[in-house]
C-alpha cells in the first residue's frame, strides 16, 4: 500500500503543483472568460484518471496524463493569453512553475518503486556483464559541470533585462546557448580519453560552418540590440 501510495505520489504531486502554479492563475482576472475553468478541470481530471491508470494500462494512462493534460493546459492559456504577457508574469511565480513542470515531467519518467530493482525482472539479462568502454576521468564531470553551471548562469542573466520588448529574445537566446553548452560539454566529455583523429580540413570546415553561421547571427542580433539602446 505504502508503496502504491508512494508511486502515485511521485507521478501526481508535481502534476498537481504544475497544475496550481501555472494554469489555474490562467482561470481568474478581470480579462479571464467565465469558462476557462471547463479546460483547467478537465486537465486536472486527466492527470489524475491518467496517473491511477498509468500501472494497469500504462498507454492509456500516459495518454491522459501527459497528451491530454497539456492539450486542456494549452487551451486554457489560449483563452486567457494576457496572462503570458511578460510584463505580467511574476518571476518567483514564473520559477516556481519552471520548477513545477520540471519535475512533472521527471516524475512521468520512470517511477521510482520502493523494494523493486531492476535486476528482479526476468527478463533482464544479466550476462554478460557491461564493461565500460573506457576508463572514466575526472576530466569528463568536470566539462560537464562547467557547461551547468554557464548554463544556468545565462538563463539567470536573461532575467536581468528591464525592457520588455527585448525580455522574450534575452530568453530564448539564453535558452538556445544553455542547450548549445549542455551539448558540447557531453561531446568534449565523452572524448576524453580517447584517440583521437583528426578529419580531413573540409570535413572540420563543414561541421563548423553551421556554429559560425550561428555566431555571425547571434553577434548581429547583439549589435543590432546594443545600437538601438
Amino acid at each position: 500500500m505504502i508503496g502504491r501510495l508512494t508511486e502515485l505520489g511521485q507521478v501526481l504531486v508535481p502534476g498537481i503543483y504544475a497544475w496550481a502554479v501555472t494554469v489555474v492563475p490562467s482561470t481568474s482576472g478581470r480579462t479571464a472568460p467565465s469558462y476557462a475553468w471547463v479546460p483547467a478541470f478537465l486537465a486536472f481530471g486527466c492527470l489524475v484518471a491518467g496517473c491511477f491508470l498509468l500501472r494497469d494500462r500504462p498507454r492509456l494512462g500516459r495518454a491522459l496524463g501527459i497528451w491530454a493534460f497539456l492539450a486542456f493546459a494549452l487551451v486554457t492559456w489560449t483563452l486567457h493569453p494576457a496572462v503570458l504577457r511578460p510584463d505580467r508574469i511574476d518571476p518567483i511565480r514564473a520559477a516556481s512553475g519552471a520548477f513545477g513542470w520540471m519535475l512533472y515531467a521527471l516524475g512521468w519518467g520512470t517511477p521510482w518503486r520502493p523494494g523493486v530493482h531492476p535486476e528482479d525482472d526476468p527478463r533482464a539479462e544479466l550476462y554478460p556483464k557491461l564493461e565500460p568502454r573506457k576508463d572514466p576521468v575526472l576530466r569528463m564531470p568536470l566539462a560537464v559541470a562547467i557547461a551547468t553551471i554557464g548554463s544556468v548562469l545565462a538563463m539567470v542573466l536573461a532575467w536581468r533585462a528591464t525592457d520588455n520588448s527585448r525580455a522574450l529574445m534575452l530568453h530564448g537566446l539564453a535558452l538556445a546557448v544553455s542547450v548549445a553548452l549542455v551539448s558540447t560539454a557531453s561531446r568534449v566529455a565523452l572524448a576524453q580519453g580517447s584517440k583521437r583523429s583528426w578529419p580531413a580540413p573540409r570535413q572540420r570546415l563543414l561541421h563548423a560552418f553551421p556554429w559560425l553561421m550561428a555566431l555571425v547571427t547571434v553577434s548581429m542580433m547583439l549589435l543590432a540590440w546594443w545600437i538601438s539602446r
